[in-house]
């Protein structure tokens, strides 16, 4: 259902600042009452020679973000550092349908996929049935976002009222690897020129409302954090002595004195990537254990998370269906019957975990692999299982902006 009518006015604002694979910035006029359904048109990015690139095909275009930020003045209101794996997630975190259906079309990327049933050679093959979507020299790939999906302010709240935040900026930063864009290839591209969609409410009594009851804006903005988890220290030489634990516990200082929700952990390897994915996934790992411990003590009964349907089943309790392939769990060798295997089985396993804690003290992770022998490698120590991986933190935390109409001035504070 639409609700434009003649008191709503649709600016589209050309970039205040625009420099190619590095930053653009959008800047908005002060004392107007902005609509929070800010959408940014043509992102992506084309080839810079004339050849023709497939696309990463978990995220699409949205690879080319590498943070979105919402800025007053100096000022941050909402941000997502990392964009484009937190974007990855979200792709992975759809139903098959919606990405055959749906995403390949609007952010470019290719997970629907289709069994193909039976056929002379095999039992049966699920393979992707459209072409991986590509970047030219020509027109490249481009896509449009909604704001609001990633930056929680601007859906909590309907209006942005530029009253109150006068020098409103909107800042994107773009992704410097290439792999993440054209995982298969590595030749350089260029990122497009964005366009900002912006509605503006010009009813005065609309207008005045608005300001009179803007009040306290609650919202959830995702935090992230990293820390490294080492080359598996004892690598074995044979499959007889693999399986050995490396079990280490992370304490992460950036979630602290914050109110946390949910909590992915992607576990993204340094050595070993997908092809088809680039960095942009959660590579499996043979599992030990996970926990999350605070001041309040272990968040999961025992050693924590286990098993890897243990880690589904929090993972679809906490966000719902993802769009996995049959058999992708931790797979040391991929099955032939999926297409693409070596590229996208076991590389799209993250964690989740809910807390509910108020003002979270001490915050660690306790995260344990297990080794795994790969007969075909030269070195151990690079393979996917046993290689160094950094383990990115995307956590829910609560944030809230309020605001004194008596002067027009705001404070934002973590509550």
């Amino acid at each position: 259902m639409s609700y434009y009518t003649d008191d709503i006015e649709t600016h589209e604002v050309q970039a205040y600042t625009n420099s190619t694979n590095f930053r653009t910035e959008f800047r908005l006029d002060a004392d107007k009452l902005y609509m929070s359904n800010m959408r940014l048109l043509n992102i992506g990015f084309k080839e810079n020679t004339a050849v023709t690139r497939s696309v990463n095909r978990l995220v699409g275009a949205y690879g080319v973000i590498k943070n979105l930020s919402i800025f007053d003045d100096n000022e941050l209101i909402d941000s997502l550092d990392n964009f484009n794996l937190w974007s990855a997630f979200s792709c992975y975190n759809k139903k098959n349908d919606d990405n055959l259906s749906t995403n390949y079309f609007l952010k470019k990327n290719n997970m629907g996929l289709v069994s193909q049933g039976l056929n002379p050679s095999q039992d049966g093959n699920i393979d992707v049935v459209l072409a991986d979507n590509t970047a030219d020299s020509t027109t490249g790939a481009r896509t449009w976002l909604d704001m609001s999906a990633y930056l929680d302010f601007l859906r909590r709240s309907r209006f942005v009222p530029t009253h109150y935040f006068k020098r409103l900026r909107i800042v994107i930063e773009y992704e410097t690897d290439i792999a993440n864009l054209t995982p298969a290839n590595t030749d350089a591209v260029s990122s497009l020129e964005p366009l900002l969609v912006v509605d503006e409410m010009k009813n005065p009594e609309v207008i005045a409302n608005v300001l009179k009851n803007y009040g306290t804006i609650q919202y959830q903005p995702i935090e992230t954090s990293r820390v490294v988890m080492p080359v598996h220290p004892n690598l074995p030489t044979g499959a007889a002595d693999e399986g050995v634990v490396q079990e280490v516990t992370f304490t992460i200082q950036g979630f602290n004195n914050k109110s946390i929700n949910r909590l992915v952990m992607m576990p993204v390897g340094q050595s070993v990537t997908s092809t088809k994915y680039g960095k942009l996934m959660a590579q499996a790992v043979n599992l030990n254990n996970f926990q999350v411990r605070t001041s309040e003590g272990n968040l999961l009964q025992g050693q924590g998370i286990t098993l890897d349907n243990q880690r589904r089943k929090m993972l679809t309790d906490l966000y719902g269906d993802c769009n996995d392939q049959v058999g992708a769990v931790w797979v040391q060798n991929a099955a032939s019957v999926i297409a693409d295997d070596q590229a996208t089985l076991g590389v799209l396993t993250p964690f989740a975990v809910k807390l509910e804690q108020d003002m979270v003290q001490n915050f660690q992770v306790t995260f344990g692999r297990k080794s795994v022998y790969d007969v075909s490698a030269g070195s151990q120590a690079t393979t996917r299982y046993n290689q160094q991986f950094h383990l990115h933190f995307f956590a829910e935390v609560l944030k809230q902006i309020t605001v004194n109409p008596k002067d027009m001035s705001y404070s934002i504070s973590y509550v």
